[in-house]
């Protein structure tokens, strides 16, 4: 479920802010725009929208229909642009166009979504025969120009520049039970999903609209879907806008497994340096043409073009990636400890280092700069360890002949964290792989590569990795020294083929034992408050910088908006400013509810909870009383987006007033669970829209959320059926633990496991603990002794395990938790928890530090509940003052020690 709230962070990270900021919001168009050459009168008849210019005029424009595509290349995209928009303008059509060339580039780019990729201009006909016209008549004004195939959409007759499709004109759409916009349109039976598959374009109910065209199958092939004639595709292994990457058989070698990479024409354009993917991949053809013999690379076998596609098909490296080698063999990812288990790590990282270092090495004999050397692009051999560098896309030749002079020039792909920023738009050079080799080498160590655009010094961070696994110090002086060009690669090698005196150098390193008053945890709780004070905003969208979920949900949610960050503050005892609570208050005056979802982290129900809170009890109240309105007919059960958090938030409100209508509510919510569950022996479960193949795991997304839910419903009513239900559900997800070695159980969720409390143990044992099942707690709290996590928020990572590890020392009595609670919260305040550059530019007081959180992917801070600062302020406040866990109704539980009967009413 969390992939269901995962961003692309290419839109809010492009810019040099310390936040995640939206495109569509804080990008300012270029002076030399597509409209700059307008006429002032034209250009008045345009307004901004996001990323567009839209050319709106006709009030009865219909609310869907046939619309028109432009595509164009990066060599012809203003002649195409000022075509078009003379065109439309000149007979008044309804349009949008792309903002400028930045924002041409990004339509276009590898990063973006396929089915919304290449769009130069949208055009909205009002009815078929004005379809039909414009069609022809842009057919002819843009004869020979091409641009990016569409993928949505159809292609006009012999045209490369349009396609076409039915759908939206206006922008009609419901809202999911996590608050994102599902666009529609109407079809006979009422509204269906405004369906963007790839080669749709047209719903079954709809009419062709051409009497005297019909086009093929632009991709038959005439030899058996064989690519090229003589690959055939076994299996897709990714997608992006610029083409696929397939596992296919070469029927010309005995069906021998080979990887066929496509590029995809005028996407990944970069219209700097006049390249599109193609020229990229006949670039990337050459190189592995001159690396291919080393043995660090893969061999090439043949480049071909099919249809208009162009590919390279090489030899398939039967390998994983690094990524996964680190989560699977890395003693800081994993629970319990042990020297011989650093040592066996450290052989590994050795093994690994030296072959890629030799791969670099050769690389640069032959004088190639590899120019993105990242822990993405490379493959390791889990047997032998050895590594085969992948993707040579960025690579150029340090020196090149007048016949080869264009594979000297860059080509600006880079991955932040792995490439020097500075140098993002310049030629790399010899040193910037040996910066890729060290950043590749302390991101096998931990992934917080990511980070470094916010932090400078995270190579430095990296002493406190190698010291947790007892390695030698002098592991983490070479890559100080590498990432700063202080040792050649001859002499890396010469220290990693030392494995025997490095392996005899490990040391035992237990977790220390840590004394709370000294870690000064009361003053880091001040510093992240006074950064959210400091970064507050009224004319943000969201007040506050957040998660971009908020962005392209709502504004205002208790999870990752604004509410949640002014309800934190105000639990934590911050002063909540006159400006904050008016702006909350404009906003909820002016709230559409049509735009919401109803339930707890995401929609009306979390923010009426902060609002009471805050002060705001009649806009609550009107807020409460839509989500109940609309939650029940929901079908989703979660705690974090459904009916037990909706459930969750009708007694919070009931035991505020202890008015019956509230708890009326919370039981109409009970019964509407209870319907919903289905039944396997003693184990109950429930399904929503995001599990229809399994159930999930945890507090957020789990059947854990809902036994919470239910066992309160008997605290507050005395009915113990529904307590009695909820032990069914935690039976089902102590059925659904898996076995980790050394006797110890997780959660999995979508192949991983899990120790989150969204998904995953730490939920599940909060829970546990408050149905009084101890033994079952202290069983899955076994496997959440881990001290790092490349996570730092509270729902999907530490600062939430360390939130249930303190409920755990509250609830079993037993201080083990807390002190291993306090190592997990160190962590993040160590690793994660920093002061921003000056360069920033935020606001400061004398004597006051700012301590600001990265979000979810480190790439830019954010400060709402789940992900960032306030999450993180919330647990700091219970380690120094006490408390309970926030908004699981503790004050619902016995009163009669950690293990009171779970059924007995207060």
């Amino acid at each position: 479920m969390r992939d269901e709230r995962w961003v692309n962070r290419f839109l809010f990270a492009w810019n040099d802010t310390l936040f995640f900021d939206p495109l569509d919001v804080y990008y300012e168009p270029r002076e030399d725009n597509f409209l700059a050459s307008l006429d002032e009168q034209v250009r008045a008849r345009f307004v901004r929208s996001g990323i567009w210019w839209s050319h709106r005029h006709n009030e009865e424009l219909p609310a869907q229909g046939w619309k028109i595509h432009v595509s164009a290349s990066q060599r012809t995209v203003r002649r195409v642009a000022a075509t078009v928009i003379d065109y439309l303008t000149a007979h008044a059509v309804d349009f949008k166009i792309a903002l400028d060339m930045n924002i041409f580039e990004m339509l276009n780019s590898k990063a973006m979504s396929r089915g919304g990729a290449g769009k130069l201009v949208t055009i909205y006909p009002d009815d078929e025969d004005r379809f039909r016209t414009v069609l022809a008549d842009l057919a002819g004004l843009l004869d020979g120009v091409e641009g990016a195939y569409v993928l949505s959409d159809m292609r006009y007759r012999d045209s490369k520049a349009l396609y076409f499709r039915y759908g939206q004109f206006l922008p009609t759409h419901t809202v999911d039970v996590m608050g994102r916009a599902v666009p529609h349109i109407i079809g006979p039976d009422g509204p269906v999903p405004d369906e963007r598959a790839i080669g749709y374009a047209q719903p079954p109910w709809q009419p062709w609209p051409f009497t005297d065209w019909k086009p093929g199958d632009y991709g038959a092939d005439d030899d058996a879907g064989l690519l090229g004639g003589r690959f055939r595709v076994t299996e897709a292994m990714q997608f992006s806008n610029t083409g696929g990457v397939y596992k296919a058989e070469d029927t010309a070698r005995d069906n021998k497994i080979v990887v066929v990479k496509e590029a995809r024409p005028y996407t990944n354009i970069n219209p700097r340096l006049d390249h599109d993917a193609i020229d990229i991949h006949h670039r990337e053809w050459t190189f592995l043409q001159r690396l291919g013999d080393l043995g660090s690379f893969p061999t090439p076998i043949t480049s071909f073009q099919h249809w208009e596609h162009h590919f390279i098909a090489e030899e398939f490296i039967d390998g994983k990636d690094i990524r996964s080698v680190l989560l699977e063999r890395n003693p800081l990812a994993r629970p319990g400890r042990s020297t011989e288990r650093s040592r066996d790590f450290l052989r590994i990282y050795l093994s690994v280092f030296r072959g890629l270092t030799r791969a670099v090495r050769d690389a640069h004999s032959r004088q190639v700069i590899l120019g993105d050397l990242t822990a993405a692009n490379l493959l390791v051999d889990t047997d032998t360890f050895t590594v085969t560098v992948i993707d040579l896309e960025s690579c150029r030749l340090a020196e090149a002949e007048s016949d080869d002079a264009h594979l000297a020039t860059p080509v600006e792909l880079f991955t932040p964290g792995f490439s020097h920023s500075r140098r993002r738009f310049n030629a790399s050079q010899y040193e910037d792989d040996l910066f890729g080799l060290a950043m590749t080498m302390a991101y096998f160590i931990f992934p917080i590569a990511a980070m470094s655009y916010l932090r400078e010094d995270v190579m430095g961070l990296y002493r406190l990795f190698t010291d947790r696994l007892g390695w030698p110090a002098r592991i983490h002086d070479l890559l100080t020294e590498l990432l700063e060009a202080r040792v050649t690669l001859d002499e890396v090698l010469e220290f990693l083929d030392g494995e025997e005196e490095l392996l005899a150098a490990v040391t035992d390193a237990p977790p220390p034992v840590l004394d709370e008053q000294r870690l000064g945890l009361a003053g880091t709780e001040a510093g992240v408050a006074a950064f959210v004070e400091a970064v507050a905003d009224t004319s943000r969208e969201t007040l506050f910088p957040v998660d971009p979920f908020a962005h392209i949900t709502n504004p205002l949610g208790l999870g990752t908006g604004a509410s949640g960050v002014l309800w934190a503050l105000k639990a934590t005892g911050v002063t909540i400013r006159p400006e904050w609570t008016d702006w909350l208050d404009r906003q909820l005056a002016e709230i559409d509810i049509t735009e919401y979802a109803d339930g707890l982290m995401n929609g009306l129900a979390g923010i009426a909870w902060a609002a009471d809170t805050l002060g705001l009890h009649g806009h609550a109240r009107k807020l409460l009383a839509t989500a109940n309105e609309r939650g029940l007919d929901s079908g989703d059960h979660t705690l974090y987006y459904g009916l037990a958090g909706l459930g969750m938030t009708n007694l919070r409100f009931y035991l505020a007033g202890r008015d019956e209508r509230d708890l009326d509510a919370a039981r109409a919510c009970a019964a509407r669970l209870i319907d919903l569950a289905r039944h396997e022996g003693d184990h109950t479960y429930w399904l929503n829209s995001f599990s229809e193949k399994a159930p999930f795991t945890g507090l957020g997304f789990g059947q854990a959320g809902v036994a919470l839910f239910l066992l309160r419903m008997t605290q507050a009513t005395g009915d113990e059926s529904y307590a009695d239900l909820g032990q069914r559900a935690l039976a089902w997800e102590m059925a659904h633990a898996e076995s980790l070695e050394d006797g110890l159980i997780m959660f999995k969720h979508e192949g991983t496991m899990d120790p989150y409390v969204e998904v995953g143990s730490a939920g599940v044992l909060q829970v546990l603990l408050r149905y009084g099942r101890t033994d079952d707690a202290r069983e899955v709290a076994r496997a959440l002794d881990i001290c790092q996590s490349v996570l730092p928020g509270y729902a999907f990572g530490l600062t939430g395990v360390a939130d249930a590890m303190l409920d755990a020392a509250d609830r079993t009595g037993d201080d083990t938790y807390r002190q291993l609670a306090l190592r997990q919260i160190d962590f993040v305040r160590q690793v994660f928890v920093f002061e921003p550059a000056g360069k920033f530019g935020l606001p400061r007081e004398e004597g006051r530090r700012l301590l600001g959180l990265p979000g979810e992917g480190l790439l830019r801070c954010s400060c709402d509940y789940l992900t960032g600062s306030a999450g993180l302020l919330r647990v700091l406040h219970r380690f120094t003052h006490g408390g309970t866990a926030d908004f699981l109704l503790d004050e619902l539980d016995p009163q009669d020690g950690p293990d009171a009967a779970a059924g007995s009413p207060r």
